[in-house]
């Protein structure tokens, strides 16, 4: 294994508003864990319009830029030679967000690493709360969200908005969902991959479904294989920290996980510009 593979490119600082550890304490828990780069990817979601048809989810704040900017620059600073660290977003994948990403780059000077494209929401609901599973009831509640996860990644692959989609499956995450089963939902997940890949867009394992309910990371090896078969090549790894203690944590383990996909390599990102590294 290359040492520049063990790596969390899904962290959550205070500059994400449900963060709970400072960038600099989630730099010291990434060298403790003997990690060789992470990447911030802070929440950037916006207030929906007031004639959204539906709900929506509504951030406290917008990601100040300068500001998260200056500290990455600092921490780089910092940790030169001994741990990159690289500045990103998890973008929300909800239409509002995508709408109002051109106008907050405008005005921004940030140059990201990583993009990460995540769905949170659906009908103004966490995904992973009951409030959103269990009226529709599993089934459902996944069909929809792929739908809602689709639509997306589509806009945003128009929109050059992303790199990598995040924890690609996380409507399991709910304690009520059970086992997700890919055979139920295949299509319409097919679907997506299959736009992902022919976006050149790449797939996130998220390492925090192992210390959730599923057991297992977002997405779980059978979909990882499929995206594999269908031509995919962009994998990432992350912890979907929000507090230090967990950063890092189980970032070897995906290794072997990426590895038992079919995967020979793992995806590094600088400046939003793909390098593979062999694990």
């Amino acid at each position: 294994m290359s040492a520049a593979a063990l790596i969390d490119y899904h962290i959550h600082s205070t500059f994400s508003e449900d963060g709970r550890s400072t960038p600099e304490e989630c730099a010291r828990a990434a060298a403790a864990r003997s990690l060789s780069g992470i990447i911030f990817t802070e929440h950037l979601e916006f207030v929906p319009p007031p004639d959204l048809e539906e709900p929506a989810y509504v951030p406290s704040r917008v990601l100040p830029a300068g500001e998260y900017l200056a500290a990455v620059e600092s921490l780089r600073g910092v940790w030169r030679g001994r741990l990159s660290v690289g500045l990103g977003a998890e973008l929300g994948l909800e239409g509002h967000n995508l709408d109002a990403l051109p106008a907050y780059l405008a005005t921004s000077s940030v140059a990201f690493d990583l993009v990460l494209g995540s769905l949170h929401a659906v009908r103004g609901s966490l995904v992973q709360c009951p409030e959103y599973v269990d009226p529709l009831g599993p089934p459902g509640a996944a069909q929809l969200y792929f739908e809602r996860l689709l639509v997306g990644v589509r806009r945003a692959a128009e929109l050059k908005a992303c790199d990598v989609v995040g924890h690609l499956d996380l409507v399991k995450r709910c304690e009520s969902f059970g086992p997700f089963r890919l055979a139920d939902h295949r299509d319409l997940v097919e679907d997506l991959l299959r736009t992902i890949v022919g976006a050149g867009l790449g797939v996130e394992v998220n390492t925090s479904g192992y210390r959730q309910a599923p057991g297992e990371p977002y997405p779980g090896l059978e979909t990882l294989r499929l995206y594999r078969d269908l031509g995919g090549e962009i994998v990432t790894i992350g912890s979907d920290s929000h507090s230090a203690a967990t950063v890092g944590l189980e970032s070897a383990r995906a290794l072997d996980f990426v590895r038992a996909a079919g995967f020979r390599y793992i995806t590094l990102f600088r400046a939003r510009q793909p390098r593979f590294v062999p694990i």
